[in-house]
């Protein structure tokens, strides 16, 4: 995401053609992935740390971290317990915008 915080648009035939072929549900999951996932990074960035910090802070690797931040990742509910924690953040507060 730009630093205005909105997407930027790609065209793009692939894209197109997945996005054709993907339902309702996984439109919404794909959504929120992402919007869990800019929560996080703006988070980060609010507390001036780097991605290896704050993966030390959750102690995960920071290969996982990168993960987070590209909205594929699939969180357990333990896992953004422990994002939430080390944010002193409630958990309802990753899903807002």
């Amino acid at each position: 995401m730009n630093s205005n915080n909105k997407a930027r648009k790609y065209k793009s035939p692939l894209i197109d053609e997945l996005l054709k072929e993907a339902t309702l549900l996984e439109m919404e999951q794909a959504k929120l992935k992402m919007q869990v996932a800019s929560k996080i990074e703006d988070l980060i960035k609010s507390k001036s740390w780097s991605k290896s910090e704050f993966a030390e802070k959750v102690g995960k690797h920071p290969s996982e971290v990168t993960k987070w931040l590209s909205g594929t990742q699939n969180f357990t509910i333990d896992t953004l317990i422990e994002i939430a924690f080390v944010f002193k953040i409630k958990l309802s507060d990753l899903f807002i915008s």
